[in-house]
């Protein structure tokens, strides 16, 4: 392991599953279909196991056949957990929008290798590459050479990080942005060029993304409880988010970004959305066009297993089809096996990848293990973690910081955010955005002396030098 990757996280959330589902082809009986209905309450069960006020929901579709299992609570001021409980599904939005690009190139409202500027309004300029322009395509194959996020979006306000992005700004950040490489060459995940093809559609419509959004996909299917801006009903049907730490988060806007993260749902109308998805024939235009949408068709690494179709992930070896999505209090998961006829959906209000295990699980419960509950968190005097306090040298440029907050004992890695830590013992304590442990150590005299890090079955020791 290297140390730049300690405790990593991200606002987008999608390296964790690249990694599982990459693992998957180990042998094709690994993929004989979803986890038994007792293996599934299982995984959720240990999810939520010692998270107080999260809860998890998946849906399972097996054939004709579909589940609703559930697990946890959503605290006192929380809705019941139920098919109708609303939730923000963060960048599975983005499914959508590849949705709405394979219909309207369908109906020749556009063509997928159109260069984006056609569609861009006068005046505002395209970035591109030695003559070669950003097309659709390369948006929604996220090769478009464009960053992950624009570098004029302000993301000091943890609490709702793009709500304050606007037309303006994205115009002008793409009239000064030149590209390092040419469109088509490297994928990567840009929520910038996801947001930024949702734009492009709804300026060929001449309608806001939103109404395309339901006009062309939730109205035919039905879906009445999915949107980008919460109604008084679904608001009152929300869940209450909270971050890994358990601090409560409200629900992200997206500002201009919207077609990259902004729908919020419900297990009962995502459900319909991966049937619809899943369909073996399809019959309607929308089944055609999500067919379309989901097809692999470049590799986004992984010596070319998982490739990526608009938007959509898949394993090719497994033939997983899959996206999920993580806003600052709620984590998503929508993943299917179109040939076999099985998939599933999994929904949280707390943003936390591991989500993802869960749901890998229940796809192939041979091939990933089910989570394990974490341990219950002890009580440890604050004198004790105030000892603890201090910086600690891992390697001449890596340094674990531990500091407190309030009651509660945090570790920073060097460039990395601070995560909470929770005591299993007084001098042991555990990761929830990880799995990893911090084990203090202690001379015959009783002072602190080092630590060591245990994470992928590796202890790496650290000395405190502050």
């Amino acid at each position: 392991m290297k140390n730049s990757s300690l405790f990593k996280r991200f606002i987008i959330a999608v390296a964790v599953s690249v990694g599982l589902i990459a693992q998957l082809p180990a042998c094709a009986a690994d993929f004989s279909g979803p986890a038994d209905p007792r293996d599934t309450q299982a995984a959720l069960n240990a999810f939520v196991s010692g998270k107080p006020g999260v809860g998890i929901i998946a849906g399972v579709v097996n054939g004709k056949t579909i589940s609703v299992y559930k697990a946890g609570d959503l605290g006192a001021s929380g809705p019941a957990l139920n098919e109708d409980t609303v939730f923000q599904i963060g960048s599975v939005t983005k499914t959508f929008t590849a949705t709405l690009l394979a219909l309207m190139a369908m109906q020749g409202e556009v063509r997928v290798n159109d260069p984006i500027q056609r569609y861009l309004p006068a005046g505002i300029r395209a970035p591109s590459f030695a003559g070669t322009p950003i097309t659709l395509f390369n948006l929604a194959e996220q090769n478009s050479g464009l960053p992950r996020l624009p570098s004029n979006l302000d993301l000091s306000n943890r609490a709702d990080p793009y709500a304050s992005y606007s037309t303006p700004m994205l115009d002008d950040f793409l009239s000064r942005y030149s590209l390092t490489r040419a469109p088509g060459g490297q994928y990567e995940y840009s929520n910038l060029g996801v947001g930024l093809l949702g734009d492009l559609l709804a300026n060929r419509a001449n309608e806001p993304y939103a109404q395309l959004v339901l006009q062309r996909i939730l109205k035919p299917l039905g879906m009445r409880h999915t949107a980008l801006s919460l109604s008084r009903q679904m608001r009152a049907l929300l869940a209450p988010g909270q971050t890994v730490d358990g601090t409560a988060q409200g629900p992200w806007t997206f500002g201009e970004l919207f077609a990259a993260g902004a729908i919020d749902s419900t297990m009962r109308d995502m459900l319909i959305y991966l049937r619809a998805n899943m369909a073996q024939t399809a019959s309607t235009r929308l089944e055609k066009a999500m067919a379309f949408a989901q097809k692999p068709r470049y590799p986004t690494g992984l010596n070319g297993v998982m490739q990526i179709g608009l938007v959509w992930q898949t394993n090719t070896a497994s033939g997983i089809t899959w996206h999920n999505g993580e806003t600052g209090g709620y984590h998503a998961f929508i993943g299917f096996n179109r040939a076999k006829g099985f998939g599933v959906v999994v929904l949280s209000n707390v943003a936390d990848m591991n989500v993802d295990n869960v749901a890998i699980h229940l796809l192939a419960p041979r091939a990933v293990a089910a989570p394990k509950p974490l341990p219950p968190a002890l009580a440890v005097p604050r004198a004790t973690l105030q000892r603890y306090t201090g910086v600690y040298q891992m390697t001449p440029t890596f340094q674990i910081a531990i500091s407190m907050r309030g009651g509660d004992l945090y570790a920073q890695a060097t460039g990395q955010p601070a995560l909470r830590l929770y005591p299993s013992s007084p001098s042991a304590f555990f990761l929830r955005v990880v799995d990893a442990q911090i084990i203090f150590q202690l001379d015959a005299a009783g002072n602190v002396t080092g630590l060591v890090l245990h994470q992928n079955g590796v202890d790496q020791p650290a000395r405190k030098i502050q």
